[in-house]
C-alpha cells in the first residue's frame, strides 16, 4: 500500500491509473458539440472503425458481474452472457440495421411515433430511459474503485460517477466515441496481458482442467438448464436496445452497419474468451474467496508485477466507464428527447437541453439504485425481466409487421406486459420458498400477456 491513500497498488501502479483517468478526461472535454447533430449523433460521421471499437466498448461494461459469474459458474460464462447476445446482435444486423439506418429515426421512439402514435412513443422512451440508466455499471465501478482506494462505497461511487459522466455534457456522443477509442485498446490489452502471464507461468487449459470443479468446465456450470436459458430470452432486449439503434444512425453509410456489427460479435467472442479464461484461472489460483466480484483485481494484484497490474486494473475501469457515459447519454436522450421534448416546436438548442436535462436526471436515478443495490447481477435480471416483455413484440411489429397492431393494442400490451413481469418479479418476496407464481420465471408471464393481446388484435383487426 502507497502512502497515496490507495490500497493494493505501488507508486507506480498509481501514477498510471492517474494519468490514463487524465488523458480521459482531456480526450472528453477537448472539443466541444456546437450543433445539435454533433452533440446526438456525431454528425452520421462515424467510420467503420470508429463503429466497431464505440459498439464493443458500450455493450461490454458489467466486468465486475463478469468477474463474479465466471469465477462462480466458469465456462457457463460464455454461453450466458456471450452466445445468447451475439445471437440476437446477428438478429439485429441481418434483419433490422439497413431498415434503422436507411429510416434516419434517430431512435426507436420514433419508429413508435410512426407505427402507434406520441403517447406509444412517449411510453417506449420512459421505459428505454429505465432499461438504459447504468445503475450495474455504477455499482461495479464504485466497487472497484473502493477496491482499489480503500475508500468508503459511496465516496467511490460518487467519484466514478463524476470521472465517466463528466465531459457528456460538453461533447456528447462525439466525446463518447473518441475517448473509446483509447478505451477499446486498453481493455484488450489489459487481459491479453494478464492472461499471457498466467499461461506463461502455469500453463494453458491442462492447468485449469486439474485446478477447478469439473462442473465449471461445462455449459451449465452447474446451474439448471433452466437458469441459464431464461437469459436467452432476456438477451432478446438487444432488438430494443438504443445503443445499437444511436450507433447505426451515427454511422457515416448504412454499408458500414452490417458489417460493422458482424466485426463487433467478433470482437466480443475474443473479449469473452479473456474474460472467461481469466475467471477459470482466478478459481484456480485464489481457490475459495469470500468476494468473487473482486476475482479479476485480485488475480492481478496477485500475479502481476508493479505497473502491470495499473494496465489492467485501467482495462477495468475502461471496460466499465465506456457503458456509463454511453447509457447515461441514451438514457438522457430517451428521457429529454423521447418523452419531454416529443411533440413540442423546439429548437435545436431546446432539444440538446432537454437531453443534458435527461442525462442529470438518469445520473441520480442511476447513483440512488446503486446507492442501495449491492447485486450486480440481479440488477440486470431485473431489469432485463421487465423491459423486454414490454417492448420486443411491438417493436419487432412496428418494423417488420406489414399491418402494425392497433395503437389502442400497442399501449394495452406495452403497459400490461410490464406490469404483469414486475408483479411476478415481486411475487417471489410473498411467496413461500421464494419461488415465482407457478414457478414461471416473470420475463416469459410478461411475453406470454403481450404476445396474447396483439394475437388477439390481430384476430379482430379487419
Amino acid at each position: 500500500m502507497t502512502g497515496s491513500g490507495f490500497r493494493h497498488l505501488t507508486g507506480l501502479d498509481v501514477g498510471l491509473l492517474l494519468l490514463f483517468a487524465g488523458v480521459i478526461l482531456l480526450i472528453g472535454l477537448w472539443k466541444p458539440a456546437k450543433t445539435l447533430g454533433t452533440y446526438m449523433i456525431a454528425d452520421r460521421r462515424l467510420t467503420g472503425p470508429a463503429f466497431v471499437m464505440s459498439l464493443v466498448c458500450s455493450w461490454y461494461g458489467g466486468i465486475l458481474g463478469i468477474s463474479e459469474y465466471s469465477y462462480t459458474y466458469g465456462l457457463s460464462n460464455w454461453f450466458v452472457f456471450g452466445a445468447p447476445y451475439y445471437v440476437y446482435a446477428l438478429i439485429f444486423a441481418l434483419f433490422l440495421a439497413r431498415r434503422v439506418r436507411h429510416s434516419e429515426l434517430l431512435s426507436l421512439p420514433d419508429r413508435f411515433q410512426l407505427a402507434y402514435g406520441t403517447h406509444a412513443a412517449k411510453l417506449c422512451g420512459a421505459i428505454l430511459f429505465g432499461t438504459a440508466m447504468p445503475a450495474a455499471y455504477l455499482l461495479m465501478l464504485g466497487k472497484l474503485i473502493e477496491w482499489m482506494t480503500g475508500w468508503t462505497y459511496h465516496v467511490s461511487l460518487l467519484s466514478g460517477t463524476a470521472f465517466s459522466t463528466l465531459y457528456l455534457f460538453r461533447g456528447g456522443l462525439s466525446s463518447i466515441v473518441r475517448i473509446h477509442l483509447v478505451q477499446f485498446a486498453v481493455m484488450y490489452a489489459g487481459f491479453a496481458i494478464l492472461l499471457v502471464v498466467l499461461a506463461l507461468k502455469y500453463g494453458g487449459l491442462a492447468f485449469v482442467r486439474a485446478n477447478v470443479p469439473s462442473e465449471l468446465l461445462t455449459p451449465t456450470g452447474g446451474q439448471t438448464v433452466a437458469a441459464v436459458l431464461v437469459w436467452y430470452v432476456i438477451a432478446s432486449t438487444t432488438l430494443v436496445d438504443p445503443l445499437f439503434y444511436e450507433r447505426a444512425n451515427a454511422a457515416r453509410s448504412e454499408r458500414i452497419v452490417l458489417p460493422g456489427i458482424l466485426a463487433a460479435i467478433v470482437c466480443w467472442a475474443i473479449f469473452d474468451f479473456m474474460t472467461t479464461s481469466t475467471g477459470l484461472y482466478a478459481r484456480a489460483l485464489l481457490g475459495e474467496i469470500d468476494s468473487p466480484i473482486f476475482a479479476f483485481p485480485e488475480l492481478a494484484r496477485r500475479f502481476l508485477p508493479s505497473g502491470l497490474v495499473a494496465v489492467f486494473l485501467a482495462a477495468l475501469l475502461a471496460t466499465v466507464a465506456s457503458s456509463i457515459d454511453s447509457y447515461i447519454f441514451i438514457a438522457g436522450a430517451a428521457l429529454g428527447r423521447d418523452v419531454f421534448a416529443r411533440g413540442r416546436a423546439l429548437d435545436d438548442e431546446a432539444i440538446k437541453r432537454f437531453v443534458q436535462m435527461g442525462a442529470a436526471l438518469a445520473i441520480l436515478a442511476a447513483l440512488a439504485l446503486a446507492w442501495f443495490s449491492d447485486s450486480v447481477i440481479g440488477l440486470w435480471y431485473s431489469i432485463g425481466s421487465i423491459s423486454a416483455p414490454a417492448l420486443l413484440f411491438p417493436s419487432l411489429l412496428a418494423w417488420f409487421g406489414k399491418r402494425p397492431p392497433r395503437p389502442s393494442a400497442a399501449l394495452l400490451s406495452i403497459y400490461l406486459a410490464g406490469a404483469v413481469a414486475l408483479v411476478w418479479r415481486l411475487s417471489s418476496s410473498w411467496s413461500v420458498g421464494n419461488m415465482y407464481w407457478m414457478g414461471i420465471e416473470p420475463v416469459f408471464a410478461g411475453l406470454f400477456v403481450s404476445g396474447g393481446i396483439l394475437a388477439v388484435d390481430r384476430l379482430r383487426s379487419p
